[in-house]
C-alpha cells in the first residue's frame, strides 16, 4: 500500500512538513521538553499550591508550629511512628484528646497541675522531667539553644526529638 495514495489530506500533510522542514523562517512551535523537567515544575507547582492551602486552613495549628514549611517536611526523613505523631499533631493517646470526644472525663496530667495535652508533655510536665533533660543537654551540647522552637526542634534536631517521644510510656501517663 502505498503511504499517501494520492489522498489529499495526506498529501498535504506531507507538502507542509517538507516545507516546515527546509524553511528557515517558520517559528518554532514545538521544543521538546524532557519529562523529568515537566514532573519536576508540576512538583514545585504542587508543593506552592499545598503551602497555599496549608497556610490558609485554621485546621492543624499545633502541627504547623513543627512543620510550617511543606516542602521542608517533604524533605524531612522523618520516622512517623505513633509516639510522635501524637506530639505533633495532639490526636492519639492524650487525655485532652480523649476528653474532647467524651472518651474520658479526666483531662488533666497524672499530677492534676494541667491539661495533658501535646505541648505539656513536651515542655511541662514533671513525669518526663529526666527525658526533657537528657533532650535539652543533647540540642545544647550540638550548639542549639534552648529553650527551643517547635520547628527548630522538629527540623534541626530530629533525632533528639525521637528519642524523647520514644521515651513517653503513654500507658502510664
Amino acid at each position: 500500500m502505498k503511504t499517501h495514495n494520492d489522498n489529499y489530506g495526506n498529501e498535504l500533510v506531507d507538502h507542509l512538513v517538507k516545507e516546515a522542514a527546509y524553511d528557515s523562517d517558520v517559528d518554532i512551535a514545538y521544543i521538546k521538553i524532557l519529562k523529568s523537567a515537566v514532573t519536576s515544575g508540576l512538583k514545585e507547582k504542587c508543593v506552592q499550591v499545598w503551602q497555599s492551602e496549608w497556610d490558609a486552613s485554621s485546621k492543624g495549628e499545633l502541627t504547623k508550629t513543627f512543620f510550617p514549611i511543606v516542602k521542608d517536611r517533604i524533605l524531612k526523613r522523618l520516622q512517623m511512628y505513633i509516639n510522635l505523631s501524637t506530639i505533633v499533631t495532639a490526636h492519639g493517646k492524650l487525655r485532652s484528646y480523649f476528653h474532647r470526644f467524651k472518651i474520658t472525663e479526666d483531662l488533666m496530667c497524672v499530677y492534676k497541675m494541667s491539661p495533658q495535652t501535646a505541648d505539656h508533655l513536651l515542655w511541662e510536665c514533671e513525669l518526663l522531667r529526666k527525658q526533657r533533660q537528657v533532650l535539652r543537654n543533647s540540642i545544647t551540647k550540638a550548639g542549639g539553644n534552648w529553650p527551643i522552637t517547635n520547628s527548630d526542634l522538629a527540623n534541626k534536631y530530629t533525632k533528639f526529638l525521637q528519642k524523647f517521644v520514644n521515651a513517653i510510656n503513654f500507658e502510664t501517663l
